[in-house]
């Protein structure tokens, strides 16, 4: 009894779980309304890609703002 029980024991621990993929995350690009934010208006930028996300976006130390189009950018994606 004791053998089969540490046979199924062995065999349950062999056993592996499916790789899971990394989420695969769009960058939220945001803009006011069409018109380019200003580089000191962040907070809004972020009040923006909280709605664009349906609720919160994942903030990170590589957002940025792009100068060329006036948008924020939020690397990481919604939440």
């Amino acid at each position: 009894m004791a053998l089969a029980l540490s046979v199924t024991l062995a065999q349950a621990a062999c056993v592996g779980t499916a790789p899971s993929a990394p989420a695969v995350r769009e960058p939220v690009r945001v803009t006011n309304n069409g018109q380019p934010f200003q580089m000191w208006e962040g907070a809004l930028a972020r009040k923006a890609a909280d709605a664009a996300c349906g609720g919160k976006v994942n903030v990170s130390i590589y957002d940025r703002f792009d100068r060329a189009t006036g948008a924020w950018v939020y690397p990481e994606g919604c939440a």
